[in-house]
């Protein structure tokens, strides 16, 4: 009888130790644990490469325009403009080779203008991914807690009140975005227009008016271009695109900052619920003005930057209104380029040396 009792006992005893090792070998079931992970990579490729591609065309028009008065007095006087030309095969050609150093002249106006138009475009297109990117960001953020089995009704209600703040902030962080977007694109499309104009005028000089390069012709016309060349050059473009250049600057970095704050917001806030102990690892969910305060102040920090920098006071009013009075300051070329020009502008003796104005 009593060897009996001990082989049930020890039989019961095989199965609980049976059972906690198969037990052991399971993971631990965590309330509220998302059932799939976050990965640390947040920010989209498209996202970066907008980036690349404002730097580049920012690059290249700065390139283009560097030390354009210097290069434009020293290419022009030591071209063969300022030789004579006389009427035999050789000295044709030489004057073919004078037309084409005047065409070059547009040309260059020419290609500036399609790298301002190329920059407007490519920062446009990153503000814009940038806004989108803004709200994935957010939207990700609020799809870590749909993965939980369960919350407490504090935590949802916590939730609540740190969605409704990031909504906020991304309608902050879109007007500042915009208001820097509007002031780039405006002025390069009006520097952009400048430089067109410029290009078109000079190729009609050169095509239909038939100028006499004699040596006083070509020195007196080349004189004249180097003038209104010059004049023209920095009213399109010296100080307001020196403007355009730290806008852009700024907001890229202030974005570029204001992205990668997202993404940690949404690795924490998962962490929050995959580690469970929301009373200690949830806190920033107490206070969700406080979170978001460091964001909300780069913002503003960037907006009285624009003020500043785009001189104008802060403008309480919609958007429409606001492009609307903008419009009205903007600098349409012929501000640049003066009424019937170059016509206008000639001398009576420089204007002896064009065949289509005698």
């Amino acid at each position: 009888m009593w060897s009996f009792v001990k082989t049930v006992v020890y039989l019961i005893l095989a199965i609980v130790s049976y059972t906690s090792y198969t037990d052991a070998l399971k993971p631990p079931i965590r309330l509220g644990a998302p059932t799939h992970p976050v990965s640390g990579d947040h920010i989209s490729l498209q996202f970066f490469k907008a980036l690349r591609s404002g730097n580049e065309k920012k690059n290249n028009l700065q390139f283009a325009l560097q030390n354009f008065v210097e290069n434009l007095q020293k290419n022009l006087s030591t071209s063969d403009v300022l030789l004579n030309a006389v009427d035999n095969s050789a000295d044709l050609e030489s004057g073919a080779n004078k037309i084409e150093r005047l065409y070059g002249l547009a040309d260059y106006f020419e290609y500036s203008a399609e790298m301002a138009g190329l920059f407007g475009s490519a920062a446009e297109n990153f503000f814009e991914v940038s806004k989108n990117e803004s709200v994935t960001l957010l939207q990700k953020l609020r799809q870590v807690p749909s993965a939980q089995r369960y919350l407490p009704t504090s935590v949802k209600m916590q939730l609540t009140d740190y969605f409704a703040e990031m909504e906020y902030f991304h309608v902050m962080f879109s007007e500042v975005v915009d208001e820097a977007l509007e002031y780039i694109v405006d002025t390069l499309r009006s520097t952009q227009s400048v430089f067109m104009r410029y290009a078109d005028v000079q190729r009609e000089v050169l095509t239909t008016w038939n100028l006499r390069l004699d040596e006083w012709c070509g020195n007196a016309y080349v004189d004249f271009l180097q003038l209104w060349s010059t004049e023209i050059f920095k009213c399109a473009s010296t100080k307001d695109l020196g403007t355009v250049y730290d806008v852009y600057a700024t907001s890229e970095t202030t974005t570029r900052h204001i992205m990668r704050q997202l993404e940690f917001r949404i690795q924490r806030l998962y962490n929050c619920f995959i580690f469970g102990g929301y009373q200690t690892r949830c806190t920033f969910l107490h206070n969700p003005e406080q979170d978001f305060q460091a964001l909300l102040a780069k913002l503003d920090d960037l907006q009285q930057y624009l003020d500043i920098k785009i001189k104008r006071g802060r403008i309480p009013v919609s958007r429409t209104r606001r492009q609307s009075e903008e419009r009205k300051l903007e600098k349409p070329y012929m501000q640049c380029i003066p009424n019937d020009f170059p016509e206008s502008q000639m001398t009576e003796a420089l204007k002896q040396c064009f065949y289509f104005l005698r």
